[in-house]
């Protein structure tokens, strides 16, 4: 099952806890991060959202210059259940996992334009991982959800 979210519903964490409670297993966060704070949250944000959830996490995200005063961070990315960056499509600060050097065709982006990344959904792997550590089962029990 997919849930769709964007970009600033990240910071809501209890928003994902719903949303695996109603059988979310891929998370879609499409978003335009600023430079200053896509280097500052980004990954951190999508890898906390992964981990706690266990759930992958797919997130677009906008790269390049827009205006003069716009700028967008990129790293398209995809985060598995167990918080590892598994495909990144590179962005403003450096090419990522995707391994494709700044291109030529387009002077207002850092990386290729328009780029693709891929990355096998494995639920057997999320289901492996959600048996091991039941964290929902866990938190559905704890005095702190009550």
């Amino acid at each position: 099952k997919l849930a769709l979210t964007i970009c600033y519903d990240m910071r809501f964490s209890e928003m994902y806890v719903d949303l695996v409670q109603r059988g979310a297993e891929v998370l879609l966060m499409p978003s335009a991060f600023t430079v200053p704070t896509g280097k500052a949250h980004w990954h951190a944000l999508l890898r906390a959202r992964a981990i706690e959830s266990q759930c992958y996490v797919l997130a677009a995200a906008q790269v390049g210059r827009h205006s003069e005063k716009r700028q967008s961070y990129g790293h398209s990315v995809v985060y598995d259940p167990w918080g590892k960056l598994v495909a990144d499509a590179g962005g403003y600060d450096g090419k990522g996992l995707s391994g494709v050097i700044e291109s030529q065709q387009d002077e207002s982006s850092p990386v290729r334009v328009p780029s693709i990344i891929m990355s096998a959904i494995d639920l057997d792997k999320l289901a492996s991982i959600r048996e091991r550590m039941p964290i929902q089962q866990h938190r559905n029990n704890s005095t702190h959800s009550r």
